[in-house]
């Protein structure tokens, strides 16, 4: 994501030594007085001054209008499939900065970035930078420090007169030429084909992904001599006929003598099939069975991403009328005739909104346009006015992406799709908003800061209810582990929220698949028992989603010791606050989501819907089939209110609150 100008003309004084890379990304926001400004000259003076020769490592750069990151991904995964070490360099990044340098696969660490950065402004001297030609040197440097055989550089901006092109590249690829950034590059595909063609060196070979190659493309392949492999012309994909009538999952690749199977999705096939193209010379020696294994499990964080489920959510970073035909393609594959597709959108004010409705608008049933407070972000009230210019009458607008994210989730069927789209800055948003929070997390939110007790931890690490540990179990806890930082699966605590006493705790989710649930059953004994004996409210953030709910709680009412406390809280007049939170992922076999006093939802939260009052009934009788949303469980009376996550913490004191006979909670 490109930083804001710097408009005051001033010096900023260089960051200190230790210095954080959030110090250093301000530092670089403010050294240059505009975002954008193309030409090699100043970059290649401070390129020269820290690498008086070529990098000895083989440069493959890749430029084109969309599906760049894609093909840069798809390189990575193959090369490393190979044995080679690679390095890779992409923009913009979705949440932190150190996703624009790949080491091996792995974001590169503070430290070296930092360092990096160092080299940098020190060969730098009077010369100014922008943001993205300093941060390219950095790039360049980690790069070379860490010693990667191959550096896959993603060009940022155009291609003759970006920063990457300051290398010599031993190979390159163009993955497609749309229009896009016209203010810079032009505003049709002959004179921006020019612009990316400059990345293409006499005589190196060269892949272009696109079937479509604009004139002034193929001209300077022929005036350099370039060994071009072209879509459609050197090789050619055919999508795989599906046995059973159901779409396909996969593309066949014909290149010379060979036919070999791609992923249909979530990556753009074209870009995928150019990387594959290119390794069959850059590493010829990798057979066929690996290439399919190695992209079979790729996957891109923002690119047709999938972040949950009933209703499948999807995200993408598709911002331009070519990435949108794209994106629509994918949807349409997926839509059949009894799902909707549900658009959240939201775009920056110099890209053709117009034309991204245009070529959404066939496979979109309603829209939920957002605002983007970002720079050069479009306002909901501008969208609206563009998407009525279109004929498009379905919408709705919102201010933000996670307010229309809540509106589509509301208004989905657990069977319809939802695609939030239209920039990195969407997708970033709409991926820390859907994130999932850690159980700790959701507690040092809840509970006042001073005075936070954990009760019991520790507890049944190694058992589960119901027999010994088996070999598979040990790897789920194992696993669990790791994923989380957790050592088990419901983390609870003594403290207070704004002043009021409270037992809290809460479900870790990457625990709740399978016999991992199982174990919850006494750990929430234990912290029933806790409120019980300090006389204050008891309040559990439990899982939704994953199972039926009405089977999480069979499986702890099961369970003697659960039953009982249950029963003891009321008999002692303890309330009970249940919280149903966001959707989860897996089966999960333990659910206290509709047992309390109170019973209280999060806007976002999916479950399988039984009412409380007929727990010995399993199967759904007269209700909707598969999984309903917050809403349909507050009209059919399984939760008594439905809350955001922000408004957890306020609005639950002061029913604690009333509950210990307070008027409001003190503060």
């Amino acid at each position: 994501m490109l930083p804001p100008s710097n408009t005051s003309g001033q010096s900023p004084a260089a960051p200190g030594t230790g210095a954080t890379v959030s110090r250093w990304l301000s530092y670089l926001e403010a050294i240059h007085p505009t975002e954008i400004d193309l030409g090699l000259d100043r970059v290649l003076i401070v390129m020269r001054r820290l690498f008086p020769r070529k990098p000895v490592a083989r440069i493959i750069t890749i430029g084109g209008t969309n599906g760049k990151g894609s093909a840069v991904a798809s390189l990575e995964a193959l090369l490393q499939a190979a044995g080679r070490t690679t390095g890779a360099y992409t923009s913009p990044h979705l949440q932190a900065y150190n996703e624009r340098i790949r080491l091996n696969g792995r974001d590169i660490d503070d430290a070296s970035l930092v360092a990096a950065f160092e080299r940098v402004e020190a060969a730098r001297r009077n010369i100014s930078l922008t943001y993205f030609e300093f941060g390219t040197l950095a790039a360049f440097v980690a790069l070379a420090e860490a010693g990667v055989q191959d550096w896959l550089l993603e060009v940022g901006l155009g291609g003759r007169l970006d920063a990457v092109n300051v290398l010599d590249p031993d190979f390159a690829m163009i993955t497609s030429v749309d229009i896009d950034h016209v203010a810079f590059l032009g505003d049709n595909r002959e004179v921006i084909g020019f612009e990316k063609a400059g990345i293409l060196r006499p005589g190196i070979p060269a892949v272009f992904a696109d079937t479509d190659p604009p004139q002034s493309v193929l001209q300077q392949v022929s005036a350099q001599g370039v060994a071009l492999a072209l879509a459609g012309r050197d090789y050619q994909l055919q999508e795989h006929e599906s046995a059973d009538g159901e779409p396909s999952t996969s593309v066949l690749l014909h290149y010379r003598d060979e036919e070999i199977r791609l992923p249909a999705g979530p990556l753009p096939v074209p870009s995928v099939a150019g990387a594959v193209v290119a390794v069959r010379s850059l590493a010829p020696e990798l057979g066929i069975p690996q290439i399919e294994a190695a992209l079979a499990r790729l996957r891109v964080p923002g690119r047709f991403e999938r972040m949950a489920t009933y209703p499948d959510l999807y995200v993408d970073v598709g911002h331009n009328p070519h990435a949108a035909t794209w994106l629509a393609g994918r949807l349409s594959a997926l839509k059949g005739t009894e799902r909707r597709v549900i658009a959240v959108y939201a775009a920056l004010a110099d890209k053709d909104v117009a034309g991204v409705f245009q070529a959404m608008k066939p496979v979109v049933d309603h829209w939920w346009l957002a605002g983007l407070s970002v720079p050069r972000g479009l306002d909901s009230e501008t969208m609206l006015g563009k998407a009525k210019g279109q004929g498009i009458a379905a919408c709705a607008r919102v201010d933000s992406v996670a307010e229309a994210i809540n509106g589509a989730r509301a208004q989905a069927r657990p069977q319809d799709l939802i695609i939030v789209f239209g920039s990195f800055f969407t997708v970033a948003e709409a991926r820390e908003f859907l994130a999932p929070v850690r159980a700790r997390q959701r507690l040092e939110w809840f509970l006042d800061a001073d005075g936070q007790e954990e009760i019991c931890p520790g507890l049944l690490l190694d058992d589960r209810v119901g027999g010994e540990p088996s070999v598979s179990y040990s790897e789920q806890l194992a696993g669990a582990r790791r994923a989380s930082g957790e050592s088990e699966a419901l983390v609870a605590m003594y403290g207070a929220t704004l002043g009021v006493p409270v037992v809290a705790c809460a479900f870790e989710y990457s625990f709740l698949d399978g016999r991992l649930g199982e174990v919850v059953g006494e750990k929430f004994v234990q912290a029933a028992n806790a409120a019980i004996q300090r006389r204050v409210p008891l309040v559990c953030f439990s899982a939704s989603d994953g199972a039926r709910v009405q089977e999480g709680l069979l499986a702890l009412l099961q369970m003697a010791k659960t039953a009982a406390v249950l029963e003891r809280m009321k008999q002692e007049g303890i309330p009970y606050i249940s919280v149903m939170t966001e959707q989860v992922y897996g089966e999960v076999a333990a659910s206290l989501a509709l047992l309390g006093d109170l019973n209280i939802a999060e806007s976002g939260c999916r479950a399988g819907y039984q009412a409380p009052s007929d727990m010995s009934q399993v199967e759904l009788k007269g209700l909707p089939a598969g999984f309903q949303g917050s809403q349909f469980l507050l009209e059919h009376g399984a939760v008594d209110m439905i809350l955001e996550r922000h408004q957890m913490r306020e609005r639950i004191a002061h029913i604690l609150a009333k509950f210990s006979g307070r008027e409001q909670p003190p503060g």
